[in-house]
């Protein structure tokens, strides 16, 4: 790395346009592959290894408790569950569906506990997690925290595209 850096600096003045743009992209192009890619080689997430664990109580991380009747509010976005697939439109009119299988692991929680706010990315790794998530958050609304949930997909499209793909959805 160090090498291409000196080469660079010292063959800048002799390159030609064309170069410095096609090496001026690569260099744009690297960090944002490594950012913005679906290739879990180059993935820059690290995973927690303490349980975050939704209950009807509260929720658990590690040695962290947050009990149910001390949470305000708390803001769900739940994106979908690993192994998840669905199709959606294509990018042009050949090409109709395009295949989609979720990794599950872009659903977000921030709820208010004693006034602080805490924030979590969380995978759920099936769609019986799915559904046990949302009753425990339903339980959270009966318990009187003010729960607002977003989902990027309404249930029965879940559903269907799961008959589709001969998925059990029970």
């Amino acid at each position: 790395m160090l090498f291409v850096f000196f080469w660079f600096a010292f063959s800048f003045p002799s390159l030609g346009s064309g170069e410095i743009l096609l090496f001026g992209g690569i260099l744009v192009a690297i960090p944002l592959y490594v950012r913005f890619g679906n290739d879990k080689r180059v993935k820059l997430r690290v995973w927690d290894d303490r349980k975050l664990i939704f209950a009807t109580d509260g929720i658990h991380f590690g040695e962290n408790h947050f009990p149910v009747n001390e949470m305000e509010t708390a803001a769900i976005y739940l994106e979908s569950f690993n192994g998840f697939e669905y199709r959606e439109l294509g990018p042009t009119i050949n090409i109709q569906d395009v295949y989609v299988k979720a990794a599950g692991d872009k659903n977000n929680i921030s709820f208010r506990h004693n006034g602080e706010v805490t924030d979590f990315t969380f995978c759920l790794t099936s769609y019986s997690q799915f559904c046990l998530f949302r009753a425990v958050i339903n339980d959270w609304s009966a318990a009187g925290v003010n729960v607002v949930l977003r989902q990027a997909f309404e249930d029965n499209f879940i559903v269907g595209e799961m008959e589709h793909f001969n998925r059990s959805s029970h």
